[in-house]
């Protein structure tokens, strides 16, 4: 049985970024999923939130049908 939990390296790998990116990325005011204490020694991810988060992040960029959302709507206008 595959198990949801995920280490901090293997979030690193999945999201190809360094584990520093992700320890930053899962600060309190981010939107980006939060670990939790599996054991006295251990920290983890459950891999089915970062895959919605990738989604989520996907839905910002125009990806899977989607349009693009406008996250700014203040556009300075010339003559």
């Amino acid at each position: 049985m595959k198990s949801n939990f995920i280490s901090k390296k293997e979030v690193a790998r999945m999201l190809n970024i360094s584990p520093s990116t992700v320890t930053r990325w899962s600060k309190p005011n981010s939107s980006f999923p939060k670990p939790f204490p599996l054991g006295p020694n251990k920290v983890v991810w459950d891999v089915r939130e970062i895959e919605k988060y990738i989604n989520e992040q996907k839905k910002h960029r125009g990806f899977l049908g989607h349009k693009p959302i406008r996250l700014v709507h203040d556009v300075n206008k010339t003559q």
